[in-house]
């Protein structure tokens, strides 16, 4: 209670809903005026910050209690991936959690196809954007250093079609 949970890549509100339920601060970001503006009509209560997440974030040291980012850090390099790693921790409190999903590289319906152009290692040209798919040797290298209190990779059933994704829950530990 009375924690800040930041959300990264809020999108139309969908679990910013459920996040303010708990009656922590939240914070819901998005780098898409759309998305922004339909969060807004979905949680007008919600703090909303546009932001990129491939950028560093405008937060001070060790101020968030909790960041949910679900299926939000994909879409980037794998030195600005690891970026995003370190300035994650940089946001939170010791001994405070990480929410995430990374897309799989078994996420087949969603762009993981030998079809689509490799720019790096998992990293494709998908239509007119990139996506990151995740492995379980590059989801623990892009943790190391947290402590891992779940991982696991699962079918998720929130789009039209199934979509594979890690989830993850994990602790800034206080060294």
């Amino acid at each position: 209670a009375n924690g800040h949970i930041l959300e990264l890549g809020c999108g139309s509100g969908w679990d910013t809903v459920d996040l303010l339920s708990t009656g922590c601060k939240v914070i819901a970001t998005d780098i898409s005026t759309r998305n922004l503006a339909e969060c807004t009509k979905a949680v007008p209560q919600a703090d909303l910050v546009q932001l990129d997440n491939g950028k560093p974030l405008p937060f001070a040291n060790a101020s968030i209690d909790v960041i949910v980012a679900s299926l939000s850090l994909h879409y980037f390099s794998w030195d600005v991936t690891m970026q995003i790693s370190s300035e994650l921790r940089r946001c939170l409190k010791a001994d405070s959690i990480l929410l995430a999903r990374f897309n799989s590289t078994h996420d087949y319906n969603f762009g993981a196809l030998p079809t689509t152009t490799e720019i790096e290692p998992n990293f494709h040209q998908v239509g007119t954007s990139t996506k990151r798919f995740f492995d379980e040797t590059s989801v623990r290298t892009f943790l190391q250093g947290w402590d891992i209190q779940f991982l696991e990779e699962n079918i998720i059933h929130r789009y039209e079609k199934p979509k594979s994704v890690w989830e993850m829950m994990v602790v800034c530990s206080s060294s």
